[in-house]
């Protein structure tokens, strides 16, 4: 398999960048030919599967110092040169339910030594389903900065399909913005995932943020999924509606709801892994434990 991605990936220029327009101006210039790269991990995905054979460029944007987490007003940033090792170890994550989709997501990602240098801006940028991050981040509303003129896209808009994203000529992410602060004080989320290893890529995964009307009713649930399921992660937004006012707890009426209403709204795929019978399935119980376990932290009912 070495052999094979050396054949069909060659870059010819691996150019490091010192500024936020000049990386702008390579991309403008040189198009489809051109890559981002941080981590390179996204790049090897890709390019071990033979689908890159057409880039010529690498941009290294490394040193443009975005790689950082701040939070300023109930909103993280998080700069798109972040390693996922970096966001998972910072001391103040794990402490907010509102985030608890993300930490999940985090603490789920293997092997170690892939989490210890892949990006934030890779793992979306690569835009595949099947990637844990992204559907953590869709279930929190994570909104997408992109460089140079700091356009700003929802990150369920942004990825649009297998390896592509809303990027136009010269344009590339630069920061990932998630609101977590005041209005989400009775909010929590959580993500779980279905591999057949502990650092294969998902048959389901599922991210859910539950906001509770001040007792144990649901007052608004998100619920996104990724793994099977097409080209793109989804959100099954008329689903949502069903549970609004059923309690958190009450797992038998969300099981219910679920069993009606889910396989007319998620599209499930039938591959090597899994049929899409069994992957629905599969969605259906995820989303039930989800659920429980964002509400859970949304009521401080935290074992």
């Amino acid at each position: 398999m070495i052999d094979d991605l050396s054949q069909s990936f060659k870059p010819r220029e691996y150019l490091i960048v010192s500024s936020e327009s000049e990386a702008s101006e390579i991309l403008s210039r040189k198009g489809d030919k051109a890559r981002i790269i941080a981590g390179g991990t996204g790049i090897y995905e890709v390019a071990h599967r033979g689908l890159f054979s057409e880039v010529e460029c690498l941009v290294d944007v490394s040193g443009l110092k975005l790689s950082y987490v701040r939070r300023e007003s109930g909103v993280l940033h998080v700069g798109a040169c972040t390693t996922m090792t970096t966001l998972f170890e910072d001391q103040e994550l794990s402490l907010y339910p509102a985030l608890g989709a993300l930490y999940d997501a985090l603490r789920a990602i293997q092997p170690l030594q892939v989490k210890n240098v892949a990006t934030i801006g890779g793992a979306i940028c690569t835009a595949l389903p099947f990637f844990d991050l992204p559907v953590a981040l869709a279930t929190l509303d994570a909104q997408i900065i992109i460089a140079p003129n700091n356009r700003t896209v929802s990150l369920l808009d942004f990825i649009q399909g297998f390896f592509a994203v809303d990027l136009r000529p010269g344009e590339f992410l630069k920061e990932v913005v998630i609101p977590y602060g005041e209005k989400f004080s009775s909010t929590g989320s959580s993500f779980l995932k279905f591999a057949l290893t502990g650092d294969d890529w998902a048959i389901i995964n599922c991210g859910t943020r539950v906001t509770l009307d001040g007792g144990d009713g649901i007052s608004s649930l998100r619920i996104c999924f990724g793994g099977g399921v097409g080209e793109k992660l989804a959100r099954v937004t008329r689903l949502e509606e069903l549970f609004l006012g059923v309690s958190w707890s009450d797992q038998q009426k969300i099981m219910e709801i679920l069993e009606v209403h889910l396989p007319g709204e998620l599209e499930t795929i039938t591959d090597l892994k899994a049929s899409s019978k069994y992957r629905t399935h599969l969605a259906k119980v995820l989303a039930r434990r989800s659920i429980e376990q964002a509400g859970r932290l949304a009521s401080g009912a935290v074992p």
